[in-house]
């Protein structure tokens, strides 16, 4: 068993690893948003699945070896929220401009 100490680490591992999952499907978002097709978005979600568990998976082994614990699941949860209400205003912004060309 490993030391109580590390627990903060790796929480904020986890908490960064949400905030890249987030800022991924911020960007699909975009290409989404882009093509507004629904076969697109299907195809977009299937390629993100994966993606964001390979991120999961990825993050958790830097942080402790892989053992799947609670609060670093929701920890991740709480990276990818922060991200996603912080900067989904301005992918918003950025994929009007681009609908408007």
């Amino acid at each position: 068993m490993r030391d109580v100490t590390a627990q903060p680490f790796e929480a904020l591992l986890l908490f960064h690893g949400g905030a890249v999952a987030g800022l991924i499907y911020l960007l699909f978002r975009l290409a989404r948003d882009r093509v507004q097709k629904r076969w697109f978005t299907h195809l977009c979600d299937a390629i993100y699945a994966p993606i964001l568990f390979a991120i999961l998976a990825g993050y958790l082994f830097l942080a402790n070896y892989g053992t799947v614990r609670g609060f670093l699941l929701a920890t991740f949860t709480v990276g990818f929220a922060a991200m996603y209400v912080l900067f989904s205003p301005i992918f918003t912004r950025i994929s009007q401009k681009i609908r408007k060309k």
